[in-house]
């Protein structure tokens, strides 16, 4: 009766943790990719419309995810605009980006305890022979969980994804340093509204496209029937 309760726990925790584990690894791979932000910029024309050379604001974007990464004290820099070196970012853009920074640590606090948590669940599972385990049918489970909240994401954020672009931040943080204005924040003209829902769709991409393996996996598994 206990190994059946421990087995169903399991079931439970890895139908929850895993997606989310799937979720914050896309989203790191995503924000940290230098070579997407190259891409967005050329696409939306951002180094004309600030009057920035590409090579300064590919190095000031650089000093930013180093600074995300937790590798960097502070965005106290200046850069090229117009002719004119000045500070590249607003106090209001160094205040909120403290916020994001302090998001993406979090992130990776929960992300490393998920997966120390896994690693838990596969050592109890491994080393207790009378817990009949099916690997397919976790992967499976966590597989629907994962994809339907996602499913619904997208539907939403196509009917109206400032909406809910707001509604998100408005969860996140507990002020309102992310209302930025594009005629003193350099932040919001960087990142207009379009660079979100593409990188938003990214990361779903990625997400999706995990959530597809497993479930592959999982068919494979319930097929040849392997369980712990």
């Amino acid at each position: 009766m206990l190994n059946k309760a421990l087995r169903n726990i399991s079931y439970i925790i890895l139908a929850l943790v895993l997606p989310l584990f799937i979720l914050l690894i896309s989203t790191e791979i995503a924000a940290f990719d230098i070579n997407y932000y190259r891409t967005e910029y050329e696409k939306y024309n951002i180094s004309r419309n600030l009057a920035i050379e590409q090579k300064d604001l590919m190095d000031s974007t650089s000093k930013l995810l180093d600074y995300l990464r937790d590798n960097r004290k502070d965005l106290d820099f200046q850069t090229t605009v117009n002719g004119i070196e000045q500070e590249f970012f607003s106090d209001r853009d160094k205040l909120h980006m403290v916020d994001v920074k302090n998001l993406f640590i979090t992130g990776r606090n929960i992300r490393n305890g998920i997966l120390i948590l896994l690693l838990f669940i596969i050592i109890v599972l491994r080393y207790n022979r009378n817990i009949r385990f099916d690997v397919g049918k976790a992967l499976l489970l966590s597989s629907i969980a994962g994809v339907l909240p996602i499913v619904l994401l997208v539907i939403l954020i196509n009917i109206d994804f400032y909406k809910y672009f707001t509604i998100f931040h408005e969860i996140l943080f507990t002020n309102d340093l992310w209302l930025l204005d594009p005629n003193a924040d350099r932040l919001v003209n960087i990142f207009p509204e379009s660079f979100f829902s593409d990188i938003a769709f990214r990361i779903i991409t990625y997400y999706l496209t995990a959530q597809f393996i497993l479930f592959i996996l999982s068919i494979m598994l319930k097929y040849t029937k392997k369980t712990y």
